[in-house]
């Protein structure tokens, strides 16, 4: 578990995956949390990559983050945690403009660069998603160079680097 000033970043677990893909909402105790939130809105995009976590529980890695008691959205990465590390993120749009991504990606990346054997984090946009550039930019990452996708089209591609 990891702690903001706002923030909660609960460890995704396969329980949660399950409870939400076999029919969402639910509420949860959480031990040092409390009662958690999980409405019909959470999580948003990655609603589509739980079918296939939930089926390789070992492969999930994560968090839910928890705000003000509810669940509002999930942040991680998004391979082995070595080298360079790439993470993901995602609000429900109710909790845009607020700050809540970009204090989940700092609380994140400063938590991979702890670790030995991580030495960058990095992340993608999408060109024309200037609210989620702002969000690596107030968690520390710059831009490091372009890049395409079939699926998103022009990437901005960011990187924060451990500082020896």
């Amino acid at each position: 578990m990891l702690r903001t000033p706002r923030l909660t970043l609960w460890p995704l677990s396969s329980e949660i995956i399950t409870r939400q893909l076999t029919g969402g909402p639910f509420v949860l105790e959480l031990p040092a949390v409390g009662r958690a939130v999980f409405d019909a809105h959470w999580p948003s995009g990655a609603l589509g990559f739980f079918p296939g976590w939930a089926k390789h529980p070992d492969l999930i890695s994560g968090w839910v983050i928890l705000h003000a008691g509810e669940a509002v959205g999930t942040i991680g990465p998004k391979g082995p945690l070595t080298g360079t590390v790439e993470i993901g993120y995602g609000l429900r749009s109710q909790n845009w403009n607020q700050g809540l991504a970009s204090e989940a990606a700092r609380a994140v990346t400063e938590w991979l660069l702890g670790l030995p054997e991580v030495k960058k984090v990095t992340a993608e946009t999408a060109t024309g998603n200037a609210a989620s550039a702002r969000v690596l930019e107030k968690a520390g990452f710059v831009e490091i160079g372009r890049d395409f996708s079939e699926e998103d089209g022009e990437l901005r591609l960011w990187a924060r680097v451990k500082i020896p």
